[in-house]
């Protein structure tokens, strides 16, 4: 998948919205030949210099959803990289003065499968991310303030027939090794990078979540990563762990080592899917405990997180355990949809 980006920085006469929100944004579409592209203008409209996280949006590309896209109502699927991130660090934010803005454009056709006529929707449909210049010394707990986002344009497409369709990586490398696990089926290696340290987490996760079911009741532990119960929400969060649990004993997945979209940042990738049977494994990945250890980073729990995409279905909707725990308090029917609250929600019951 390929995601161009443009990047500015430039001063602007500071104003206040109506919002009250520290930092807006502008947005517009343009059609062209062959690709939709999206341009991004970010402003900091405080009294005080603001470092805005670059991760998640378009100032790092279109590597994750902070976009929703529609036609005629209907939605049009992501079909982009759904990533687990390394901590934070402080080079992944863009220090924006009073009054400065920064903008960046992205063709979203490298995520969205734009092929139908019609008049488009393309709303902006996360917060933004900040830390005033005295927070970013608690950079390390993870507390990050929001800044609501409320902004979408309308573009009338035709001729969307002759438009770039999103390119997930071609499967046709050399498969190095397949090795059988017994009750989990079997997993294949593209590339050779501490494949056994990726197999000793992989033969984990069939137990695993067999040992979550086994406790999945209305209890804090669940009310603690999903939210209050519904009969409907836990009924989703089960069927969850059912379709990793079946997707892992019937299906012959893969570990891609150096997966070839990984950055710095990164520590493994993958696609939502039901039947998806690829994660692409970065740098970062091998040098993580294998066994979860709670809330921390682990192979066992970033592979859970993995095959909550690639198997299960679920989005990125928050990050790290204590924004996790305030989406389950607050909105408990998108905590049903985070692949990282199953993440921790897994470990945690084991």
């Amino acid at each position: 998948m390929k995601t161009f980006i443009i990047v500015s920085l430039l001063s602007c006469v500071l104003a206040m919205p109506p919002t009250g929100w520290p930092i807006s944004v502008d947005m517009g579409c343009s059609k062209y030949i062959s690709a939709v592209a999206c341009s991004f203008e970010f402003t900091n409209i405080a009294n005080e210099a603001l470092y805005l996280l670059k991760r998640g949006t378009p100032l790092e590309g279109l590597f994750s959803q902070f976009l929703t896209v529609s036609v005629a109502g209907s939605p049009v699927e992501y079909d982009g990289p759904f990533v687990f991130y390394t901590p934070l660090t402080k080079d992944e934010f863009v220090l924006l003065k009073a009054g400065e803005r920064i903008s960046a454009s992205v063709q979203i056709t490298d995520a969205f499968s734009i092929d139908t006529d019609g008049l488009y929707t393309v709303q902006y449909s996360k917060p933004l991310l900040y830390l005033s210049v005295n927070e970013m010394s608690e950079l390390s707990n993870g507390q990050l303030r929001e800044s609501t986002v409320q902004e979408s344009i309308h573009i009338y497409l035709e001729d969307t027939h002759a438009l770039l369709k999103p390119r997930r990586p071609k499967e046709t490398d050399k498969i190095d090794y397949t090795v059988n696990i017994e009750s989990c089926s079997t997993a294949s290696f593209t590339g050779s990078k501490n494949n056994s340290g990726t197999l000793d987490a992989h033969k984990r996760l069939c137990a695993g979540i067999d040992k979550v079911k086994g406790k999945l009741k209305n209890n804090k532990l669940y009310r603690t990563w999903f939210g209050a119960y519904d009969a409907s929400r836990f009924t989703t969060v089960s069927n969850v762990y059912n379709y990793m649990r079946n997707g892992l004993a019937s299906k012959s997945v893969r570990y891609y080592n150096n997966g070839p979209s990984c950055k710095s940042n990164w520590v493994a990738y993958t696609y939502r899917s039901y039947s998806g049977t690829t994660v692409y494994l970065c740098n970062s990945f091998y040098k993580y405990p294998t066994a979860c250890r709670g809330t921390k980073y682990t192979k066992e729990r970033v592979l859970l997180h993995e095959w909550a995409h690639a198997l299960g279905g679920r989005s990125d909707e928050a990050y790290y355990a204590d924004n996790c725990k305030k989406l389950a308090k607050n909105e408990p029917a998108r905590a049903i949809k985070n692949a990282d609250s199953f993440s921790f929600h897994y470990c945690k019951s084991q």
